[in-house]
Order: C-alpha cells, then sequence, then structure tokens
C-alpha cells in the first residue's frame, strides 16, 4: 500500500494510505476532529489536498477505505463497479476527475453515463478540491428523474417533502399541518410523518390515513411514515397502504448494523413494496421507485463504526447503498445531529453542497433536509443561503414545515413559504402531476406555481367545505387559525408574498434565542435528589467524563461515559453490595440531564412515580396474582450525560435492564421534552439498535401515566423475551384514544 506525500516549502507532508489521505484533505469540520482524523493545520490540509489531485482514479479500485472481506458495502461497491461506464476517465486523477466534470463535455448525458462507473470514495475525492462554486456548477448538469405517482428530479423542478409531524401523533393535528402545507404548495415530492414511537399499530393508522387524505382529493403524491423498515414490513404483511419504505442508512456495514439493518433486509422491503404495485401507471409502466432513504454525516463516528475514515466519505458511502435499491427519494439530514459533527452554518452549508453534490453524481434524486438544531451555532439565515445556492444546483427536493420548526423532533428546517421563496426567485415549480393538482384545486394560478391565489373566504372552495364544523367559514379572515387548537405547530402564519409577516419572523427568532438559553441550563441537582427519595428510592449524584457544558456539547464520546469519580463511586457501592450478598437487580434508573435539564427537572420524579405504581402495584396479599415483582436499583442522577451513560450505569449496578429518562434537544416549542430509552443486559458499547425509545413525555406531549404504561408493557417483553431494540416490537397501540378522539376533518370525520 503506497504512501501519498507532499511538500511545502521545507515540510514534507506524508500520509499512511488513501483513508488518512481523503480525511486530512477534507475541509474543516468537528467531527473530523473529535475522530482524530482531521488535519492538524490548515498547511496539513493544502498539502493532502494538493498530493490527492495527483491520485489516479486507478487508484480507488485496488485500495479499499473501508476492508473488503469485513464491509458488506465495500463489497457492493466493488463487486457492482461498472467498468465499461469507468472507461472514458480511468486515465484521469482526482484534479484531472474535477476539470473534466466542469468542462462543457460533461453534460447531463455524460454524466448519468458516468455515474456507475465511480466508486463514492471517488466522488467524495473530488469534493474535496472542490470550491462551493464548483459543487454547485456540476450539480447542476445532473439530473436524476424517479417516479411512483408523481415524477420527480425533471429540469426546472423543485419538489417538496410535506412534513405535518405532531408531538402525540394526533390526527386532527396532523390534517391542520398537512392542509396549511397544500395550501401553500407543498407535498409533491411525499407527505411523509416521523411517528412519535416506532408503535406498529400507530404506523397503520397513520398510513390508512395519508392514503384516505390522498384518494379523497385525488393528490398525485406519495405518502410515507418514516418508521424502522421492520415495521414496515410488518405493515405490509397486516395490509396497510404502503406507498414508500423509508430507512436511515450509513456508509459503513457496522454503522448499518447499529440501525438494525443490513442489505438483506432492505432487499425484502422493497421487494415487499413493490408487490403492493401503488404506483401510476404511465405508457404501460407502473411508477416502481418505491424506497426513500435518509442520510447524514456523523452517524457512523455516532455508532463508533466508521473505521477510521472521515464522516464525508462514509456519507458517500451509503449513497452507494442508496443506489442500489433504486429509491424514490434521497436525502442529507445534513445538521440535524448537532455540533459535535458540524459546528456552524459554515460547515453545515459546505457540508449540505457536498453531500448533494456526492450523490447526483453517483446518480441518486438527492435532496436535503436543510437544518440546525438549537445547540448548533447556526441560525435561519445560514438555512436560507444553503436553500438558495442547492436550488441553484438542482436539488431535487426539500422539506416543508410549518414555520420552519418541526414540533416534534425539535429542530429547524425549511418551511412552506421557503419553498415558494426558492421556486420564485429561482423561477422553479412543483412535480408536473402535483402543478396541475395545485391549478386545479385552485391553490396555485395556472403556470405561476409560487405564486398562490387570494380567495376572499382564505380558501379554495374544495378545502373551504372541509372546515366545516371546526371553525372555518367565510366570515373569519384566516380560517386556518381554528385549526391551531389542534396542534402546537406554527400553522397558518398569513404570507407577504412568499414571505412570512413581521410577527410571525419575530416571534420565530424570538423562540430560538429561548431554546438556546434552555440548551445551557443546568440541573439542580439536589432538589431532583430529594423528589427521588420522597418516592421511597435511593438517589446517586453522578457526573460523565464531560467536565462542563461546553466539552459535552462538542465532546459526545464524553457524555457517554461516567467520570473517573462517579465510576469509583460505583465501583465501592457494588463492592459493599456484593458483600451484602446482594448480586443483581431487575431495572436501573438513570435519571440525565442531556440536553433539556429543564425537562428531567419538571418530569422525571413524576413520571418516575406513575413508573413505580405500575411496575409493583398493591397485591392486595395476592401475590400471585401480582406476577412477579421488580427489584429496582438506586437511582442514577447525571450531569453532562448522553443516553449511553445508562450502559456504564446499569452494569456497574448489576441490572439486567436500564431505564434512561434524559433532557431532549430543546425545541422552539417544546423546551422540556422528555425522552425514555431502555437497555437490556446494558453494558458499554451497547448500539443503539439493541435499545427501544419512548419520545415527547410531557403533559403537552405524551403524557405522564400514558408514557407509563407503555413503558411497563415493554419492559415486561422485554424481561420476558431477554432483549430490547428492533426485535422488541411496540404493539400496544397506545395513543389509539388520542387517534380516535381527534377526529380528521380533511375526512368528513366529525
Amino acid at each position: 500500500m503506497p504512501a501519498y506525500r507532499h511538500s511545502i516549502g521545507a515540510r514534507n507532508f506524508v500520509f499512511d494510505d488513501l483513508k488518512t489521505l481523503l480525511a486530512r484533505a477534507t475541509p474543516e469540520r468537528s467531527g473530523d476532529q473529535l475522530a482524530g482524523v482531521a488535519a492538524a493545520s490548515a498547511a496539513e490540509r493544502a498539502a493532502a489536498q494538493r498530493a490527492l489531485a495527483d491520485v489516479p482514479l486507478r487508484q480507488f479500485l485496488s485500495e479499499s477505505v473501508v476492508p473488503y472481506e469485513a464491509d458488506e458495502i465495500t463489497r457492493l461497491i466493488v463487486d457492482t463497479h461498472d467498468a465499461r461506464a469507468f472507461a472514458p476517465v480511468a486515465h484521469l486523477t482526482v484534479g484531472g476527475l474535477r476539470e473534466w466534470l466542469l468542462g462543457d463535455a460533461a453534460d447531463g448525458a455524460a454524466l448519468a453515463a458516468l455515474a456507475p462507473g465511480l466508486t463514492p470514495e471517488m466522488a467524495a475525492a473530488v469534493s474535496k478540491i472542490m470550491r462551493n462554486q464548483d459543487l454547485i456548477a456540476v450539480s447542476r448538469k445532473v439530473q436524476v428523474v424517479t417516479r411512483l405517482r408523481s415524477t420527480i428530479g425533471l429540469p426546472g423542478r423543485l419538489s417538496t417533502r410535506l412534513q405535518p409531524n405532531h408531538p402525540t401523533d394526533d390526527s386532527a393535528g396532523i390534517a391542520a399541518s398537512l392542509l396549511d402545507g397544500l395550501l401553500l404548495g407543498s407535498g409533491d415530492a411525499v407527505i411523509g410523518i416521523n411517528p412519535v414511537s416506532d408503535n406498529v399499530p400507530q404506523v397503520m393508522r397513520l398510513l390508512h390515513m395519508l392514503d384516505a387524505v390522498i384518494q379523497r382529493y385525488g393528490i398525485p403524491t406519495q405518502s410515507c411514515v418514516l418508521t424502522h423498515v421492520t415495521n414496515t414490513l410488518a405493515a405490509i404483511e397486516r395490509g396497510a397502504p404502503v406507498d414508500l419504505v423509508f430507512q436511515s442508512i450509513a456508509g459503513t456495514q457496522a454503522a448499518q448494523r447499529s440501525f438494525g439493518i443490513d442489505l438483506a433486509v432492505l432487499a425484502e422491503a422493497r421487494a415487499a413494496a413493490l408487490s403492493l404495485r401503488r404506483g401510476t401507471e404511465v405508457d404501460g409502466k407502473i411508477g416502481d421507485n418505491v424506497m426513500y432513504f435518509e442520510t447524514g454525516q456523523g452517524s457512523a463516528l455516532s455508532a463508533n463504526a466508521h473505521h477510521g475514515c472521515d464522516q464525508q466519505t462514509v456519507e458517500a458511502r451509503a449513497y452507494a447503498v442508496a443506489r442500489h435499491f433504486k429509491p424514490l427519494l434521497v436525502n442529507t439530514v445534513v445538521g440535524f445531529i448537532g455540533p459535535e459533527y458540524l459546528y456552524d452554518g459554515k460547515q453545515i452549508i459546505r457540508a449540505g453542497l457536498e453531500d448533494h453534490f456526492c450523490g447526483k453524481l453517483l446518480g441518486l434524486p438527492m435532496g436535503c433536509d436543510i437544518c440546525y438544531t438549537n445547540h448548533a451555532e447556526a441560525d435561519q439565515n445560514d438555512m436560507d443561503v444553503l436553500l438558495t445556492v442547492l436550488g441553484v444546483a438542482g436539488c431535487t427536493f426539500i422539506m416543508g414545515v410549518p414555520g420552519s420548526d418541526d414540533v416534534m423532533l425539535n429542530y429547524q428546517t425549511t418551511s412552506f413559504h421557503d419553498a415558494l421563496y426558492a421556486r420564485r426567485v429561482l423561477g422553479l415549480r412543483p412535480a408536473p402531476e402535483f402543478e396541475g393538482w395545485l391549478e386545479r384545486m385552485g391553490v396555485c394560478q395556472p403556470g405561476a406555481a409560487a405564486r398562490l391565489i387570494d380567495h376572499a373566504s382564505g380558501l379554495p372552495p374544495a378545502f373551504e367545505r372541509s372546515l366545516v364544523g371546526v371553525g372555518g367559514s367565510a366570515v373569519v379572515s384566516n380560517p386556518l387559525h381554528a385549526l391551531r387548537q389542534f396542534t402546537p405547530a406554527r400553522i397558518g402564519l398569513g404570507r407577504t408574498g412568499v414571505s412570512l409577516l413581521t410577527g410571525a419572523q419575530l416571534e420565530f427568532q424570538q423562540a430560538h434565542a429561548q431554546a438556546r438559553d434552555a440548551v445551557h441550563r443546568a440541573l439542580d441537582v439536589d432538589t431532583l435528589c430529594g423528589e427521588i427519595e420522597a418516592l421511597g428510592l435511593t438517589p446517586l449524584a453522578l457526573h460523565s467524563a464531560a467536565a462542563t457544558r461546553p466539552i459535552y456539547l462538542q465532546r459526545p464520546d464524553l457524555g457517554r461515559r461516567l467520570g473517573t469519580a462517579s465510576r469509583q463511586q460505583l465501583d465501592a457501592a457494588r463492592a459493599e453490595r456484593h458483600a451484602r450478598g446482594v448480586r443483581s437487580h431487575d431495572i436501573a434508573f438513570a435519571v440525565v440531564d442531556g440536553l433539556s435539564a429543564l425537562a428531567v427537572q419538571r418530569h422525571s420524579a413524576p413520571l418516575l412515580a406513575e413508573v413505580l405504581a405500575l411496575l409493583n402495584p398493591p397485591t392486595d396479599g395476592d401475590a400471585a396474582r401480582a406476577g412477579p415483582r421488580w427489584t429496582i436499583a438506586p437511582v442514577a442522577v447525571v450531569e453532562q450525560g448522553r443516553v449511553a451513560v445508562g450502559d456504564d450505569i446499569g452494569e456497574l449496578l448489576d441490572s439486567r435492564l436500564v431505564v434512561v429518562l434524559i433532557g431532549e434537544r430543546p425545541g422552539l416549542s417544546s423546551p422540556d421534552s422528555l425522552g425514555i430509552y431502555f437497555t437490556w443486559e446494558p453494558r458499554p458499547g451497547r448500539h443503539d439498535a439493541e435499545r427501544n425509545c419512548i419520545s415527547n413525555v410531557r403533559p403537552e406531549g405524551l403524557g405522564y401515566r400514558d408514557a407509563a404504561e407503555r413503558l411497563v408493557g415493554l419492559l415486561g417483553q422485554a424481561r420476558s423475551r431477554q432483549l430490547t431494540g428492533v426485535g422488541l416490537k411496540d404493539e400496544s397501540g397506545a395513543g389509539s384514544v388520542t387517534m380516535a378522539a381527534r377526529p380528521n376533518f380533511l375526512l368528513g370525520e366529525r
């Protein structure tokens, strides 16, 4: 294996292998620094880029960055490489490929023909030596067209995913956001819901609901509930109307294992979806792009499954997985994970352009979730820049969320108004089938999809009828205001041209400031320990290995393990416990501040009270009827902790299960959302596919009693089956009361 060299003046830089060279050549980002693979200086980065430019493209076919024998994605890349498609550029170096791509001979047809001949590592390599304008210019030349019911990716088009999430999956709340999005021209790529939990009955209710709305209004689009692929398979087996199979994917086999997937299960899911034949027939051919994939830089590093590669190269490898399954849609959720991987707006913008470029160059229908979280150094202005340049670059689709604020996922992304802006200033239109529907429904002016028709009553007649009985009428200046009773989402904001009214814009900025402040609020450990003692439990005040809040935000690895003093404290308690003959507990609870100490302060003790009442209810002297009792370890109260710190705690407390109550990242509408994660046989090294999650616990979301019932039911299954994670399905039907009690007015239910 050759070493790669470049000298700058008297300094000679040596890079041991291709993997190291790619990492050192990557534009600066926090995730590579966290992984220890980034260049140590600007000079080293420049030297690596010069050396990388001289690497022959053929070298990527003989030197793998992740070993062939250890990784099925490497095997997929190598075994499916198209030598004939590669031939026109086979003689080039990385630098030569850049010049060829930017040249006039590399038109859309030439780039489409080349795509099967490029490996992800080649695409990543050339992106590292390109300016932002290079990434935009080449991406704009690539066209990837896919189809199920609508046709995505045609020239001059920009599609949107209408994302009507709700913190409790309430049907009326989802319908309110859905209607708001349709009236602002969103939804031609997909109407996609992130469910609150991976509850299979709930997923099926959402699928049936979306299908009914699409059928009633004849909307030429497709629906998707973004649940784990195995849940979608279960839904298909039970007759649910599945249009698109969703799954988050990554660029290494180990990272995909942490998601609980492999190539075989993706193939099974695609075959199942194709068998439903739900696409629209055109010229005798049914639309057959039935997969929807999401990716994001940092996911492999987060799972400790990056094999020493930089995060952008691993991200590009995920596109080989996507390409293999011929998806309708792929998007990078570019700023979703947090500042430990992409620190600020500049890094997010660069990563979004790289991901979009690499995806399109490899032949994918590439979109982008242009987003950021409230603990990142980014704001809506950064997203405006990325939205605009991606629109110029020919991005296939973006997200459409009410007022840019996702009230379930607690992050900010592009809004319905943002899509109107991009279409207006760049002269773009929705998918042709959807554009025709918008005109027929009286939403948009004919031939001008970014120009909405102003109706005297505020709504087109077809939709005005759907609001009868819920406050919508011609005398209401903004009928959508009547729907705010169903959702905390920022619906019915009005507009001036394609932009927000001043009041709505300033409200958003104020909420963003408050959410950022909430990230840095400290946990009152003494008060919380007192509340836990009042429940009859013994609290243990602990601290992660992240000494301060700034370190915690940048070093998730430290937040995932206990600090030395806390570990010693539990070791000593363990020795004392063993001396007394106490060897194990059934459950250890860990109460962890996470990204919202406010959530933990407000909700952890009341939730624990409900859980305890259900775990070991009064027996009235009939122990047999009560079933086996649960033994409970002392409760760990952890500052500056992440979810995985529970693995340390569960192991040191000799517990068969660990239940982590943690503050989720603050959102603009919910600064105090609590999450629950539980793991069977906790120990360091467990990954996310081995856990279950219940999210959005708070009075305005999933209430304490409902959350406790769901948790205790799943804990009983976990103990019986001796597992948690992907193999443990929530079949409780929790949430059905909410769905039934709040009918969907779009379907005429009263």
